[in-house]
């Protein structure tokens, strides 16, 4: 075999690894964004498919069953409410009445559950600067 076919055939081989690599990767992040009121209009038609939706969480529903590893809660987006289980901790600032939750993960239309992979929390930006502006007070109280 020449030296430039095995050349040819070295490049078809990484561009197809590298190929392979980027489609599997992007693969399992992508899905729909909907809203929790269009999840559970639209359910059985989303049922399987791999969804991200936004919302807040409902006060007093959050539960933890340590013997499952199981966390419970239920998040609104103003209009719906929609339960939801993750099989891990809760994320830091969960119960934050300020915080987003952000979920990834799919709809059981039959329960009516959504069935989170990856619960991710989002803070306002104002409730980081009070933190700051409240520890910027104490250094200059601490200074005098």
């Amino acid at each position: 075999m020449k030296q430039s076919h095995k050349i040819t055939i070295g490049v078809i081989v990484v561009v197809a690894a590298i190929g392979f690599l980027f489609i599997s990767g992007f693969g399992g992040n992508t899905g729909y964004q909907k809203t929790i009121t269009e999840i559970l209009t639209e359910g059985p038609q989303l049922e399987g498919r791999y969804l991200l939706v936004e919302g807040s969480l409902v006060p007093g529903t959050l539960k933890w069953d340590g013997q499952k590893i199981e966390l419970s809660f239920a998040v609104t987006d103003g209009q719906s409410k929609m339960p939801v289980v993750y099989n891990d901790v809760a994320p830091d600032n969960m119960d934050n009445p300020e915080a987003q939750i952000i979920l990834k993960g799919k709809y059981n239309a039959n329960s009516g559950t959504f069935l989170a992979d990856k619960v991710e929390t989002r803070c306002p930006s104002k409730y980081e600067a009070l933190e700051e502006e409240q520890a910027i007070k104490e250094q200059t109280i601490e200074k005098q």
